[in-house]
């Protein structure tokens, strides 16, 4: 898959600035151009354009010759016009200008810089039935231009310039950017793509790394990303144009699917873990003590409210000693509430490593990391099976979904504690999910 140096390959510096250039009047008319379009047509890309990519002095875009940015790039954080080649009249009129600004904006609400930057890091691309895809730069690339590209056909804004990615085949508007991943990457392993055509030929932009306008290391710039202000620009977005009846199906679509309600991942850990137990934990048969001198009668707890609770670690890699406290800071709260009669904490990497029982829950905050190889969920339940028969009231596991699960869900409920929350979510097949938006510690 080796393929001459072009513009789109991953610069091998670091941390470099790029440099800006002026506009000359002509290309100032026709951004102002561009941008009107956008206000008046796709009015939510441009509430995000100027609401989180917009830097302090209020330009809307980093304009620059720079040769990481052929027609325009983005670092999750700006969005990066080369006016050379951006206002060409002869290649780019103003629908295809309109299409390339939300194709940038998309790539920045998604966090797909961040994505490449976090598979980069891990080597390779993880599916959620345990299989792997060697980590390809052009190809995670290619694939969420697939995906975006569809998208904003299906939603008809804009034009798509000539020749750019667009194949039904290996994307629709509904996949997600590691479905496409596999089919381009397949194609690119094979040499040929449709019509025995590189699969990447037509790309406009370039997806740098986070941090790149800014001279920041591309992890500095991950972990300072705010995603919850992300997530409220997006919902503000998408209810202005909704109001104003200019947000396309497709679109609606996709940003309900995006912004799915989002609580405090301790209540909905609460939640999740009160449904599971059900109410056996109080009684009338017994008053509430701190309630009843207060004249106000209540249910009280009775013996154990569970039976026997059991906390899993993926110890992989992907979870840091950091992350684990805080985990076990909010479950060993919840354990205080569910008073199982039986406490087991299970750490796990491609095989157990450690098996104890807690006497309690305050047992768990003290908890260290042990394990560090490969990830596979399927000893953990093999575990529960061999030592407990599947006699547990549920399992809560706390990981980032990149593992082999079991072929099928157990007999007990399962909780995930997932930290994936970054933009993309893996799936999990069977179980509650609960994102935890965890940075390292």
């Amino acid at each position: 898959m080796t393929q001459d140096p072009n513009p789109f390959d991953q610069i091998k510096a670091k941390h470099i600035e790029l440099e800006r250039v002026g506009l000359t009047p002509q290309e100032e008319r026709a951004w102002l151009e561009t941008r009107t379009a956008m206000q008046w047509s796709t009015p939510c890309f441009t509430s995000l354009l100027y609401s989180m990519m917009s830097d302090d002095q209020d330009r809307h875009a980093f304009f620059t010759e720079d040769k990481r940015v052929p027609v325009a790039a983005t670092d999750d954080r700006r969005m990066f016009i080369n006016p050379k080649t951006f206002f060409d009249d002869k290649k780019y009129n103003l629908l295809n200008r309109m299409f390339i600004g939300a194709h940038e904006i998309l790539h920045a609400a998604l966090n797909h810089c961040g994505q490449l930057h976090m598979h980069k890091a891990r080597g390779y691309v993880q599916y959620p039935d345990g299989s792997r895809l060697p980590y390809d730069g052009d190809a995670m690339n290619i694939a969420q231009d697939f995906v975006i590209n569809a998208l904003l056909v299906e939603s008809d804004i804009g034009a798509l310039p000539d020749g750019a990615l667009y194949d039904l085949k290996l994307a629709k508007p509904t996949d997600s950017v590691i479905d496409a991943y596999r089919k381009v990457y397949k194609e690119m392993e094979k040499g040929k793509g449709k019509g025995g055509e590189d699969p990447g030929k037509g790309r406009f932009d370039n997806h740098l790394e986070p941090g790149t306008g800014d001279g920041e290391s591309p992890q500095e710039a991950a972990d300072k990303r705010d995603e919850g202000a992300w997530g409220q620009a997006i919902a503000i977005a998408a209810q202005a144009a909704r109001v104003q009846g200019k947000l396309p199906a497709g679109l609606d679509r996709f940003f309900k699917e995006l912004l799915e309600p989002k609580v405090d991942w301790r209540e909905k850990l609460r939640t999740v873990v009160s449904r599971s137990l059900g109410s056996s934990a109080t009684s009338w048969s017994t008053l509430d003590p701190q309630l009843v001198v207060r004249k106000i009668g209540a249910p009280g707890r009775v013996g154990f409210g569970a039976g026997r609770i059991i906390v899993g670690v993926d110890t992989s890699g992907s979870i840091t000693q950091g992350m684990m406290d805080q985990f076990m800071g909010e479950v060993a709260g919840i354990m205080d509430d569910a008073r199982p009669r039986e406490l087991w904490l299970m750490q796990c990497d491609a095989e157990v490593q450690e098996l104890s029982r807690c006497d309690d829950s305050s047992d768990l905050k003290v908890k260290k990391i042990k394990g560090g190889g490969g990830t596979d969920f399927r000893p953990v339940f093999d575990r529960i099976a061999e030592e407990f028969d599947n006699e547990c009231d549920f399992l809560i596991y706390l990981t980032d979904g990149y593992g082999s699960f079991p072929q099928a869900a157990p007999s007990y409920p399962v909780i995930w504690g997932n930290i994936s929350t970054g933009g993309y979510r893996p799936t999990y097949p069977f179980g509650e999910v609960v994102d935890l938006p965890f940075k390292d510690t």
